[in-house]
């Protein structure tokens, strides 16, 4: 199956879920953050374990957590006397972060992305990377999700003045950039699996709370971010918080 049935089939089950569709298909423009920039760091990416999770969780399932332990990578190299107590060590570790695990909480993603497609006549940055059939897939357990990010097309092409892009590259100092899309788990398909090839994925819609370029030299550095109206991050106030009282 390819990438654009996989997102054909999942189109069916959009209609039927309770989201509010975006209607603006402009390019985005640089956003205003709440959070001065300064303060930002970036986030490790997820691991494929919370995906997973998220899937189960949005879908309401209960996982068996005792067969995911005994699919852990732990146990490769481990002693033969010492499996069962990693296998219950993971158990009783699964079961914790799925009880743990929020709504709210956002998973994240990297993406390499070029910034070799500008155009300086329509002052548009287009990046190939992200497409009407753009997915992000994780395997884990003898298991794979496919993690589709709502509207991720959109940034596809971006609105972007000469002078800002000139400031981008410059900072990049031509080195690899960084996409971190910080994304909201909000519909998991549940009913079936969809093939890609032979191998079978567990579909999972999310929302973009934000998108963020990072350059990777000579420490990251933020180039550029947008960040969705409905996200609200918690760290937000906790850094407002700090800087307010003097700690930054």
């Amino acid at each position: 199956m390819t990438r654009f049935t996989l997102l054909a089939l999942f189109v069916t089950f959009l209609l039927a879920a309770p989201l509010a569709m975006a209607e603006d298909t402009a390019a985005p423009e640089k956003p205003k953050s709440a959070t001065p920039t300064l303060l930002l760091k970036q986030y490790q990416a997820s691991h494929p374990e919370k995906f997973l999770l998220a899937f189960n969780k949005i879908a309401k399932l209960q996982p068996d957590f005792l067969e995911w332990a005994k699919k852990s990578p732990f146990l490769k190299d481990a002693k033969e006397s010492d499996k069962d107590v990693i296998i219950n060590r993971e158990s009783n570790r699964l079961s914790q972060a799925f009880s743990a695990m929020t709504p709210d909480e956002a998973l994240v993603v990297h993406v390499n992305i070029r910034f070799d497609d500008y155009s300086t006549l329509q002052e548009v940055l287009n990046l190939s990377e992200f497409t009407p059939k753009t997915f992000f897939s994780f395997s884990i357990y003898d298991q794979n999700v496919a993690v589709v990010p709502k509207d991720i097309a959109k940034f596809g092409t971006i609105n972007m003045p000469k002078a800002d892009m000139d400031e981008m590259l410059s900072k990049a100092q031509g080195s690899d950039v960084k996409a971190e899309i910080l994304l909201k788990p909000v519909v998991a398909d549940a009913r079936e699996t969809f093939k890609i090839g032979s191998t079978p994925y567990w579909l999972l819609l999310s929302e973009i709370g934000e998108i963020r370029f990072w350059s990777d030299k000579p420490e990251p550095q933020l180039l550029w971010m947008y960040r969705a109206d409905w996200y609200k991050p918690k760290e937000d106030k906790a850094l407002m918080d700090l800087k307010g009282a003097g700690g930054l």
